[in-house]
């Protein structure tokens, strides 16, 4: 995937976001032939970690949801990444969001998430079955599946999915798709919740974490 092949090209530009609202979620890729692809905006990064990437995703979104006009989202799907910067620290970005669909007050919930961000022209859609309720949920929506609906088969892309179905709060799941681990941001990092053990994309819980 293109965006693997860029990771490492994204430090000569990734860092010089553009002046806008803190509200503004757009990511803008700028390919430029002779040099590196820029992901800008004030949700692109870079990120010192995962952590602080969805601490400030969480925050701009649910400024962006309360400063809108139109319906609250039900949330988002995130295509992150890391990079070395000129020191060869790790730094985190972000380059997509999609908006997550979905009825409100049912469980199924998708998002059309580029192929290629710099030719964002294809997409895929990332299926997201999910139920409410359980212990230690208090009736929230959360993900039981991360299906390619195009195929049917387990999602292949690593992935973050911001929730902010609850007023004012914005919880982020996680999916690495080497380990097929799924995970959850609680405040104190990410904690797995759940691994994908077979080809429907099914999330198995770990113990305790329903």
């Amino acid at each position: 995937m293109r965006v693997v092949l860029l990771a490492a090209l994204l430090l000569l530009g990734g860092g010089s976001g553009c002046a806008t609202s803190g509200a503004d979620l757009r990511i803008r890729v700028h390919d430029d032939p002779n040099g590196a692809v820029r992901y800008e905006g004030p949700t692109a990064g870079p990120f010192r970690d995962v952590d602080e990437l969805v601490e400030t995703g969480c925050e701009r979104m649910v400024e962006h949801a309360a400063s809108s006009r139109a319906e609250r989202p039900l949330g988002y799907c995130a295509v992150f990444f890391s990079a070395p910067d000129d020191e060869g620290r790790d730094r985190w970005f972000i380059g997509h969001l999609s908006v997550l669909e979905g009825e409100r007050g049912g469980t199924e919930r998708s998002c059309r998430i580029p192929v290629d961000l710099v030719d964002p022209k294809e997409v895929e859609v990332l299926s997201l079955l999910g139920a409410k309720g359980g212990p230690g949920h208090s009736g929230a929506w959360r993900p039981t599946h991360f299906v390619n609906q195009g195929t049917g088969t387990t999602w292949e892309r690593d992935v973050l999915v911001f929730s902010l179905e609850a007023p004012e709060a914005c919880t982020a799941y996680g999916f690495i798709s080497f380990s097929r681990v799924v995970t959850v941001s609680r405040g104190s990092g990410f904690h797995p919740i759940g691994t994908v053990y077979n080809e429907q994309g099914i999330i198995q819980a770990l113990a305790g974490s329903e």
